[in-house]
C-alpha cells in the first residue's frame, strides 16, 4: 500500500465508525429512551425524525465505507495481506448493508403508518397496542435487522483491524519478476 492510498482508508474507516456508532447509539440509547415520552404518538414522531436525520448521513457513511473498500484499493491490498479475511470482510460488509437497508425500509414503513410520522409505539422496537398492524410487524422485524447490522459491523471492524495488522504475503518469483 502506498502513501497516496491514505484517503480511501480514512474514508472507509470514518464510514464504518459513523455507521456503527450511529446504529449502536440508536439501539442502545435512542430506541429504549423514547419510552419516557408520555404520548405514544410523539414517541413515534421523535423516532422517525431522529432516524430519518441520521439515515441521511448514514447513507453517505455506508457509501464511503463500501466504495472505498471496493474501489479505493483497500480490497486489493487486503487480498495481498489476508485473502481469506478479505472474503470474510466482503460477506460481513454485504450483510451489514443488507441489514441496514432493511432497517431503513422498515423504519420508513413504520413512519408511513401515522400522519406525519406520528405512529404510536411503546419504544423504538416495541409496538404499542394501538400501533397499526403493519407498523407493529415492521417494528418486530427492525429489532432483528438492527441487531444483525450491529453484529455484522462489529465483526467487519474486527476483521478490518486484523487485515490492516497483517503483512503483505511475499509474491512468487514469477510475480516479483513481472512486477518490477
Amino acid at each position: 500500500m502506498t502513501q497516496d492510498s491514505n484517503t480511501p482508508r480514512i474514508l472507509h474507516n470514518l464510514g464504518l465508525a459513523t455507521w456503527f456508532g450511529g446504529a449502536l447509539f440508536g439501539q442502545v440509547a435512542l430506541n429504549p429512551t423514547v419510552a419516557r415520552i408520555s404520548d405514544k404518538k410523539e414517541r413515534g414522531r421523535v423516532l422517525n425524525e431522529s432516524w430519518g436525520r441520521f439515515n441521511a448521513l448514514n447513507a453517505a457513511a455506508i457509501a464511503a465505507a463500501v466504495l472505498a473498500w471496493r474501489f479505493g484499493g483497500l480490497k486489493a491490498d487486503a487480498e495481498l495481506r489476508a485473502p481469506g479475511l478479505m472474503r470474510v470482510k466482503d460477506l460481513l460488509l454485504g450483510g451489514a448493508v443488507f441489514n441496514g437497508v432493511m432497517s431503513g425500509v422498515l423504519g420508513a414503513r413504520i413512519a408511513s403508518e401515522g400522519p406525519e410520522g406520528y405512529t404510536p409505539v411503546e419504544s423504538g422496537t416495541e409496538p404499542a397496542p394501538e400501533t397499526p398492524e403493519a407498523a407493529a410487524k415492521a417494528q418486530r422485524w427492525i429489532r432483528f435487522f438492527g441487531t444483525g447490522a450491529l453484529v455484522c459491523l462489529a465483526a467487519t471492524i474486527a476483521v478490518t483491524t486484523k487485515i490492516e495488522a497483517s503483512h503483505p504475503k511475499p509474491l512468487g518469483l514469477l510475480s516479483r519478476l513481472l512486477s518490477d
